[in-house]
Order: structure tokens, then C-alpha cells, then sequence
């Protein structure tokens, strides 16, 4: 089974987002901690399950350049991309593995649907924990006005567009299981 499927949502959907500089976007935002010294991978794991366990179905992930998404894809002095296994990072080569697995085209920028979270997220995690990957994927949710990002720091930051009853539901959960800023 493929981890990823492409649709055919090549643009972000929100207008009020801005992409090149989140803090700018017109919503709001909220940073979602762990509260323990856990392995961060596992327990960003486990915060995204409390979060959005309901409606995780309905998350789709956006990225405006799947394959560059780790660093060492890209030679700095020549300038060009190299999606090789060769030389690569093991979480640079695990992430380059499911793109491939999942048949996603190396010029893909736009929206995946995501059919198993567990992997999805046992693969980009590392990535963006240890520094491979610079930046997170988007995920939203268009249903429901939200997005969110994960951090390096073991940090989830959410921005919702306003309070709706789902919205309400995941910052009570984020109140209640972890630490808000």
C-alpha cells in the first residue's frame, strides 16, 4: 500500500495563509509543546493521534517541492538536485524511499492525501527532528479552516482561521494533555 497519493491540489487553499512567512498569515496561532523529555519523534507521534484522531482522515499534506524536502538533496556548490540513495542521510534516504514507493513524480509540488499516518510520519518526523529537512510539510484540514506544522523542538504550531467546534475541541485536548504558548 502507497503511503501517499498525489490529488491533483497543486495550490495551497487558504488565502488567508501566508506561506512565505506563516507569522504573517491572518488567524490564529497557537504553539502546541510536549510536556515531557520524550523522544520527540515518538511523542510528536502521539500528540498528533490525541489532536486529530477524529478527523485525521480528512488532514491533507501540502508541500511546494515534495522531493527537496530534506537538505542533502541539493549540492550547494553545484547548485542541483540529487535524489539518489547514494550518500544520503538514513532519514533523507528513508523519506526518498516512500516518495518513490508512492509514485509521487520527483517535480511534485502540491497537496498528498496520506493513507497511513503511522509510516508517514515514522519517515518525515526524523527528518524534521534531526535537521534533514529544514521545514515541515503543511497539514491541513479545509473542512475545518486549520493547518499546522511540526517543529524540531517537539512542537506542533497550529493556526485556525476561527473558533469552530472542532477548533475548540483540539485546543482543549492541547490544554488539557500539553504545554500552550
Amino acid at each position: 500500500m502507497k503511503i501517499l497519493n498525489k490529488t491533483t491540489i497543486e495550490d495551497f487553499p487558504f488565502t488567508w495563509v501566508n506561506l512565505d512567512f506563516l507569522p504573517e498569515s491572518n488567524g490564529n496561532k497557537v504553539e502546541i509543546y510536549l510536556v515531557n523529555n520524550e523522544d520527540l519523534v515518538e511523542g510528536l507521534i502521539s500528540m498528533f493521534n490525541h489532536l486529530f484522531r477524529t478527523i485525521k482522515n480528512s488532514i491533507k499534506v501540502y508541500n511546494s517541492s515534495w522531493w527537496d524536502f530534506c537538505l542533502d538533496t541539493w549540492n550547494v556548490k553545484k547548485d542541483e538536485y540529487d535524489y539518489e540513495l547514494d550518500g544520503k542521510s538514513i532519514e533523507s534516504k528513508d523519506y526518498l524511499i516512500m516518495l518513490e514507493e508512492s509514485t509521487i513524480e520527483i517535480d511534485y509540488s502540491g497537496t498528498c492525501i496520506c493513507n497511513d499516518w503511522e509510516k508517514f510520519l515514522k519517515v518525515i518526523l526524523p527528518c524534521i527532528v534531526t535537521h534533514q529537512a529544514p521545514y515541515s510539510p503543511i497539514f491541513y484540514d479545509d473542512n475545518y479552516d486549520f493547518f499546522f506544522y511540526f517543529h524540531h523542538s517537539g512542537s506542533i504550531g497550529f493556526y485556525y482561521r476561527k473558533q469552530n467546534d472542532v477548533v475548540e475541541k483540539i485546543l482543549t485536548i492541547a490544554n488539557d494533555k500539553y504545554d500552550i504558548r
